[in-house]
């Protein structure tokens, strides 16, 4: 975007008065087309604030959770305008809220026409970061980097591609008039008598570790993008959105587990032994792979990945550092690395964050994606 270049006649345009209906339109567009495409709640109502008050608000009022935005603005005659908007549905699409991040800062320093900012608006929402073809790559990267990661084989890798890629397609084509969540313990259970089918007919030429590839595959079903945002909203306060987002994750996390535990009942389950885990190398190696492919998912800018994926490495590293020096002691391992690993990998996303001048979730959600505990909701 760019709102540069205007003139000396342009220099007063902070101090006129702008259409009060135009001020909260504009910013709930805003709001609303980030609230669709993975932003958190928090983030959502301090936009609106903001872009509210740069023109010319007196008083901003925002509440918002995950399908609905409400926002009253006191101009200053004193008079009270109020829009809401009902969100339907949500995406994992970091580009757009990082674009329109982008703008709201542009808004806040320029104060530029409305007209101008409301084609902005229809530009970014017409823009898609990540082609679906490098988005099925992604999800393949992203099968192939957890079945490489839990000590799986080569061969369990690639059985993880050939169904990560069937549950890809099943997902990013699901109905959208059917109720999500039993696609998703459809789409598991049919992933589930896949993995099965698939480890009998070709178990003869190659060992499979069906518990290492239904892990992988679970891991693609996860909604770390939901489940990270809710913890966010939680921590900030916002309490009714953040529980409400929880869950519809657990929700979620329900109807993968009944999916694949539904399998296992009619077919006795897995008996290959657990595999040994790979070493602190190949696990980050893994965990590099796995947060790239992740990150292509979430429609993260090009420009970003390499970055995105460094934050999975140094959340894994600090992890296993941190397990490595508990070792022996009577604090609780797991729960204490975990707390570990999520400070630095914070302290990592702030740090991006101002560098890039672009949401903290962008670098936050995908470098917390090793701690999602999908061996755990396979095991459990």
């Amino acid at each position: 975007m760019n709102f540069s270049g205007e003139g000396p006649a342009d220099a007063g345009r902070k101090k006129r008065d702008f259409n009060p209906d135009e001020v909260v339109s504009i910013a709930l567009d805003i709001c609303e087309l980030m609230l669709e495409n993975g932003a958190e709640v928090h983030r959502i109502e301090d936009t609106a604030e903001r872009i509210c008050l740069a023109y010319g608000a007196e008083k901003v009022e925002i509440f918002a959770i995950t399908s609905l935005i409400a926002a009253t603005i006191t101009m200053k005659d004193g008079r009270d305008w109020t829009q809401t908007r009902r969100v339907y549905g949500s995406a994992n699409n970091m580009y757009i809220v990082e674009k329109l991040n982008a703008l709201s800062r542009t808004i806040c320093r320029d104060t530029p026409e409305p007209e101008r900012v409301k084609a902005e608006i229809e530009d970014i929402r017409k823009r898609r970061a990540m082609p679906l073809p490098l988005k099925y790559l992604g999800g393949l990267m992203g099968a192939f980097g957890f079945a490489m990661f839990f000590g799986g084989t080569v061969f369990d890798g690639i059985m993880a591609v050939v169904v990560g890629l069937v549950v890809c397609l099943m997902d990013f084509n699901r109905p959208k008039y059917l109720n999500q969540i039993a696609c998703t313990a459809l789409i598991s259970a049919f992933a589930g008598v896949l993995i099965t089918l698939i480890s009998r007919f070709c178990g003869g030429w190659f060992p499979i570790n069906t518990a290492v590839v239904s892990i992988a595959v679970i891991m693609l079903l996860i909604p770390g993008l939901a489940l990270g945002n809710a913890v966010r909203d939680l921590l900030c306060g916002e309490l009714v959105s953040g529980l409400v987002k929880m869950l519809q994750c657990i929700l979620v996390a329900a109807a993968i587990a009944a999916g694949f535990t539904s399998v296992l009942i009619f077919t006795g389950g897995s008996t290959v032994p657990a595999p040994d885990a790979p070493g602190p190398a190949q696990t980050a190696l893994y965990t590099g792979l796995f947060t790239f492919g992740f990150s292509m998912l979430f429609s993260v800018s090009f420009k970003r990945l390499f970055y995105t994926s460094l934050g999975g490495m140094l959340c894994i590293s600090s992890y296993l550092a941190a397990i490595e020096f508990l070792s022996g002691t009577e604090f609780p391992i797991v729960f204490t690395a975990s707390a570990v690993a999520g400070l630095f990998t914070t302290l990592y996303a702030e740090w991006m964050a101002r560098v890039c001048k672009t949401p903290t979730t962008v670098f936050l959600i995908t470098g917390l994606i090793p701690l999602v505990p999908g061996g755990s909701l396979y095991y459990t």
